[in-house]
């Protein structure tokens, strides 16, 4: 049985419930045909309404929410022996999926997960559903005739491409250089004027200081006190 591409259901669209692990053994496999695929398969005979069968001159009553398949069907249509058709139906069963009633004519399936389908715009509850977990727990499903069943299925790894990184100019932890020289120009420009400035009013005193100094020495001076003719004495004003 090659695994199915396009959900078929009699109805427009059903909803199911079931346990974490039953959801985790669908995504398993029989035979290399995924467990979902089988599962599909009985979910695609439910019966929405009832239904009147004829088998070997009996007649019996699909009730909705029931599908009818023999085990020999089964096998026939899944490609796997009759005993792995019990296996497999044992384990839906075990897990809350399906409670089977076989009779010498056929085998009765209730699909006991799938809570209610929609029909023309009408939500009918399933009467064949068993609550098996609590209603904020498990795993609720959605189902839509027609849907493709890729997105049901556990989709493969796939790599991250690698973004590429900016390169930094000589840094080693990724972040950009700081100019600390243009950090702040106003502060600074501000310390380069002060330092002119000071440098320049203590120069202009030096040289003050020198200037006067010079200017003393060059006065001559005589032993007495006295100075040499020409200069000038500089004489107490009188009160």
């Amino acid at each position: 049985m090659k695994n199915l591409k396009q959900l078929v259901l009699p109805c427009y669209k059903v909803e199911m419930a079931m346990s974490v692990e039953a959801w985790y053994f669908l995504h398993g496999s029989t035979d290399g045909v995924c467990n979902l695929t089988f599962f599909l398969s009985l979910l695609s005979r439910i019966a929405v309404e009832e239904v009147q069968n004829t088998k070997r001159g009996l007649s019996y009553t699909i009730h909705p929410g029931q599908a009818d398949s023999s085990m020999l069907a089964l096998a026939k249509e899944w490609g796997i022996g009759r005993k792995a058709v019990c296996r497999l139906l044992e384990d839906f069963s075990e897990r809350g999926l399906i409670r089977v009633d076989s009779n010498p004519v056929t085998s009765i399936i209730d699909m006991v997960c799938v809570k209610s389908w929609m029909i023309a715009g009408r939500l009918i509850e399933n009467p064949t559903y068993c609550q098996t977990i609590k209603e904020y727990e498990g795993v609720r499903i959605f189902l839509f005739n027609g849907q493709q069943l890729e997105t049901l299925r556990r989709s493969s790894a796939r790599k991250k491409k690698e973004k590429p990184t900016e390169e930094t100019p000589e840094e080693t932890d990724g972040l950009p250089s700081m100019n600390l020289t243009g950090s702040n120009p106003i502060i600074e420009g501000t310390g380069t004027a002060k330092t002119e400035t000071a440098a320049t009013t203590e120069s202009e005193v030096e040289s003050t200081v020198e200037n006067a100094v010079v200017d003393t020495d060059n006065t001559p001076v005589l032993e007495d006190g006295s100075t040499l003719s020409g200069s000038r004495e500089w004489k107490q004003p009188q009160e």
